[in-house]
């Protein structure tokens, strides 16, 4: 390294900047390129602290053989600076990036801890890129622009942030009652996940958000959404007018009525998969389409992606479904319509999209004059329409789900007729 660095050299360099590659001391080879190692990379951070951030020369004392010394900024002595001295240069250079490194956890904006945060979720854990996707787009809608005691929450030092200034936080977001409890929550989520990664760095030496009583806080009321579901005078009407359709994604709204099965499961069910003598279909797959998180923060395009897991990550979402009739008519008419494909329903030759799929959706349901629901509300109808008052479990593991309550959740009137008399029939004296 120099030692001979000019004094106070022009910083071409932030610290936001600088951070990025800092990092790298904790969670990978992260900017740099792809054959250095990491012993390179960190002589790669280290060279560029002493070359374009710190401003003072490094020289050896010439009064004293072995000594080195340079000054470091202290905005608390007069000229700025304060001299120090080690018996030997690469002992000086160490204690002046150990000083950088330290002055970029005590200036750390919320904003670069949140960027940190959500770069290392995509290379070092199992976080999935939609729901990094969503982390970023709740806290660049709904968290880093709130102003507090008139502070932007974005420009907040991590180091500074106390119970008391997210507590403000809270307040300030929910004195309207604009947000529901789950929002909150959520955006709850999304700090506490950031100050985790904040302590493990030794950012902080406490979370600040654990001390907070969210039942404190107002909320905007939930709206009832028990009859936001197709009920069955729609499915039956939605059904009869795709029966002689032909198109993939017909075939597919069709199957989807007829098992307990989700979108992106039924874009990777392929005919390996399918048990026509036996009647049934093993579901051990989906198709995801999510975008990555780029390092300046910004989103790839979505492409499908076969992933061997399936959503909930759990082993009860691995089962085997029962093939109705119609559900064997519909496959038999997707081979006919698709007889090379690996895939059952291959729309132009291409996996099927959820979002068209829901596009499509919406189209027959405004042919046909019935309010459209997304694809996920099939999967209510199908629960609903299932459930006989006994059968919960069985449908609970149809349903891939590990827990009775998800279930439960499903569970909605699919007659909606508003006569609800039967319900009192035993209540009272019985003769």
């Amino acid at each position: 390294m120099n030692a001979t660095i000019k004094e106070k050299k022009a910083c071409r360099w932030d610290l936001s900047t600088l951070l990025k590659y800092a990092k790298i001391f904790h969670i990978g080879n992260l900017g740099l390129s792809d054959d250095m190692t990491m012993r390179e990379s960190k002589e790669f951070i280290e060279k560029r602290i002493l070359e374009e951030i710190h401003p003072y020369r490094i020289y050896e004392n010439k009064n004293v053989p072995g000594q080195w010394a340079t000054h470091l900024p202290d905005p608390n002595r007069k000229d700025g600076r304060r001299l120090i001295r080690r018996n030997s240069y690469n002992r000086l250079c160490q204690a002046v990036i150990e000083y950088y490194l330290e002055k970029l956890h005590l200036d750390m904006s919320m904003d670069t801890l949140f960027d940190d945060w959500a770069i290392f979720r995509r290379d070092e854990t199992s976080a999935k890129p939609g729901t990094v996707r969503k982390d970023v787009s709740l806290w660049r809608t709904h968290m880093r622009e709130v102003k507090v005691d008139g502070k932007t929450l974005s420009n907040w030092k991590v180091t500074d942030i106390t119970p008391k200034m997210l507590f403000a936080f809270f307040r300030k977001i929910t004195k309207d009652r604009t947000y529901t409890k789950s929002m909150v929550n959520n955006i709850r989520g999304v700090f506490s996940g950031m100050f985790l990664f904040a302590l493990e760095r030794d950012l902080i030496q406490s979370n600040p958000i654990r001390d907070i009583d969210l039942k404190r806080l107002t909320y905007k009321p939930i709206m009832d959404k028990s009859n936001d579901v197709y009920n069955r005078e729609e499915a039956q009407k939605l059904l009869a007018h795709l029966m002689w359709n032909d198109d993939p994604y017909a075939l597919a709204i069709r199957f989807d009525f007829n098992l307990f099965i989700r979108v992106g499961e039924i874009a990777s069910l392929r005919w390996e998969d399918v048990d026509l003598e036996n009647r049934r279909i093993n579901i051990r797959h989906q198709i995801t389409y999510e975008p990555e998180l780029n390092d300046d923060m910004s989103f790839t395009d979505k492409k499908p992606v076969l992933e061997d897991y399936l959503k909930g990550c759990t082993s009860q979402g691995y089962r085997s479904q029962y093939i109705t009739d119609d559900a064997i008519e519909i496959l038999k008419k997707a081979r006919e319509i698709n007889p090379d494909g690996d895939l059952v329903f291959m729309p132009k030759g291409k996996p099927i999209v959820t979002l068209t799929f829901n596009k499509h959706l919406k189209k027959y349901c405004g042919e046909i004059g019935i309010s459209y629901r997304s694809s996920h509300k099939i999967r209510f109808y199908a629960a609903s329409v299932a459930y006989d008052g006994n059968n919960l479990t069985a449908i609970s593991r149809m349903m891939g789900h590990s827990q009775l309550s998800t279930t439960m959740h499903y569970l909605r009137d699919v007659t909606q007729d508003g006569d609800y008399s039967a319900v009192f029939k035993n209540l009272g004296r019985q003769t």
